[in-house]
Order: C-alpha cells, then sequence, then structure tokens
C-alpha cells in the first residue's frame, strides 16, 4: 500500500477504501437526521445498502485538493463549501434531468440555487469537511492502514462489487418507475370508466339521446312514425316479456361490468405491489411527493404502502 505521508498521494487502494467508510458514515449521518427531524428510521441512501455514495467521493475530492492546505483554516472551511455545494448542484441536476422531479428541494431555504443547494447546507457542509479533515480523518487512515493486507485486497473487490450490484439493481427499478407510473394511471381511467358504466349517467344518457333522435326522425316522417306507433302498440302487449329480457341483460352486463373492474383492481394492486426499491425511494424522499411530473404518482404509491403497513401490523 506505501506509507501514507498526508502528502495527497494515495494509492487506489487507500482511496477505494475512503470512499467506502464515508460513504458508510455519511449514511449513518443520513439516517441520523432524519430520524431527528421526522422521529422514525428511514433508509436515506439512494441504494440499498448502508451506503451514501455522494459522501464518500465527496470526501475524496476534499482530501485530494484541500487537505494540503488544511493549515489555513478559511480556505479549508470555503473550499470545502464550495466543492460538496458543486458536487450537490450536479448530482441533484442530474438526477431532475434523469427522473424528471427534485430529490431534495432547498426552495424554501434561503439563499438557494435552483432548489439543489442553499446557504445553510453549504455552511454545514464546510464545517463538517474542517472535523473531517482535522479529526476524523487521521483516525480513518489509521484504520484503513491497521487492515491485513491479505484480508484487505480480497474484502475490497468483495465490497466494491457489491455495491456494484446493488446501484446496477436500484438503478433498473428506478428506470421503470415511469413506465410503471403510465400503467399505474392508465389501470385507473380504465377502473373509472367502468365504475361509470356501472352508474345510471351512462346507462340512460344513451336512451335520452335515442328518444330525441327518434322524435325528430317522427316530425320529417309522420307516415312511417305512425307505423311505428302501431307496431309499438304490439310490442306493448308483450311489454312483461321485454322487461324481463331486459333486466336479464342488463344485469348480465353489471355481472360483466363488475368482474372486469375486479380483474382491473386486481392489476393495479398486483402493478402497485411491494417493490422494495420503490418503496423506500418513495418513503425516503419526501421531495418526490410533491414533484410537478410524478408527484401524484409517488403519492398514490406512499398510501399504497402505508395502507400495507397498517394491513400487516407494522410499526410506522
Amino acid at each position: 500500500m506505501g506509507e501514507n505521508r498526508y502528502n495527497m498521494r494515495y494509492t487506489w487502494y487507500q482511496m477505494a477504501w475512503i470512499v467506502l467508510i464515508y460513504s458508510c458514515l455519511g449514511w449513518c449521518s443520513e439516517v441520523a437526521f432524519a430520524a431527528l427531524r421526522r422521529g422514525v428510521f428511514v433508509n436515506r441512501g439512494f441504494l440499498n445498502g448502508p451506503v451514501c455514495p455522494i459522501y464518500g467521493f465527496g470526501v475524496l475530492l476534499v482530501l485530494l485538493v484541500l487537505e494540503p492546505v488544511k493549515e489555513n483554516l478559511a480556505l479549508l472551511f470555503f473550499g470545502s463549501m464550495v466543492f460538496c455545494s458543486l458536487l450537490e448542484f450536479i448530482v441533484g441536476f442530474a438526477m431532475e434531468r434523469i427522473f424528471h422531479d427534485k430529490w431534495w428541494d432547498y426552495s424554501e431555504n434561503p439563499f438557494n440555487i435552483k432548489g439543489y443547494v442553499c446557504l445553510e447546507f453549504s455552511l454545514m457542509w464546510g464545517a463538517a469537511c474542517v472535523l473531517v479533515v482535522d479529526v476524523l480523518h487521521p483516525l480513518v487512515m489509521k484504520l484503513i492502514n491497521a487492515i491485513p493486507s491479505a484480508f484487505g485486497k480480497w474484502a475490497l473487490p468483495g465490497l466494491v462489487l457489491l455495491l456494484a450490484a446493488d446501484a446496477a439493481l436500484t438503478l433498473t427499478e428506478l428506470l421503470k418507475l415511469p413506465r410503471r407510473f403510465r400503467a399505474m394511471e392508465e389501470l385507473e381511467l380504465a377502473i373509472s370508466a367502468v365504475s361509470d358504466a356501472m352508474g345510471e349517467k351512462l346507462i340512460y344518457a344513451p336512451v335520452e339521446r335515442g328518444r330525441e333522435r327518434r322524435d325528430a326522425f317522427d316530425e320529417k316522417h309522420p307516415d312511417l312514425a305512425r307505423r311505428r306507433q302501431e307496431y309499438a302498440r304490439d310490442i306493448l302487449e308483450k311489454r312483461g316479456e321485454i322487461n324481463r329480457l331486459a333486466k336479464e341483460k342488463e344485469g348480465a352486463g353489471r355481472e360483466a361490468l363488475a368482474q372486469r373492474k375486479a380483474e382491473l383492481e386486481e392489476r393495479l394492486r398486483k402493478l402497485r405491489g411491494r417493490n422494495l426499491v420503490h418503496r423506500r425511494i418513495t418513503m425516503a424522499y419526501p421531495a418526490l411527493l410533491e414533484g410537478r411530473c410524478n408527484g401524484r404518482n409517488f403519492r398514490r404509491l406512499k398510501e399504497h404502502y402505508e395502507k400495507l403497513k397498517t394491513k400487516n401490523g407494522e410499526k410506522k
């Protein structure tokens, strides 16, 4: 591995461990922050595992660029503010372009830039990085250098592969979301149409339109109207039989509609099923619930998952 002289000439081995360790520590801080604000445990990571890679790469960037000037506290603080805020802005901007909604939104915070970053959190990043560089990182490097070489060379590739697999799974599931949302909307519209068809409005509206067309026809063709009326009198004699058949047909139609509605609702239930990635993202990022593009769909998913929790007796 080579001796670490704090001149920022880290080996790839050391940099990989730095990213992994600070990704895990960043996840812990996010979870703790969310628990304090919301009073519940929430996996705030983008990935399924206990890691937030943005923290790992952010700290590595700060270390590579600013650790050589760590004796200048002001430069370290403001440089960390700039680098971390820039990274947060780029990631937030990219994620909104890919998924069409903001994953976090600081629009309500003063001195924000497009809702991606704000002065409050930029100051926090600066203070946190000073603490990391001056206090925490020397301890982390001692831990990394204390890892037995044979163990580290086997464990590190395994952890990186797990991280890559987690990222691939998460991205695959998230890229399915737009198609899933479209299918959900189509099913909801179909269920609404079937429900309307089972109501009186759509049953009697066609009858009313048919009566209006018949009256207009009678005015233009009185002879044909007279014949039709004579024929109608004959039909009235069989009214009881006709009514019976009509009711049977209406009942069969309603039964078919009810069956169709049940089938559509079952398909929607399965589509909204317990997808762990979608559930975690929905619960972890409240800003998505207010998104302009898919906010309504995320809110529907959240309501569905909360109903499942209640049904299964899970603790909210």
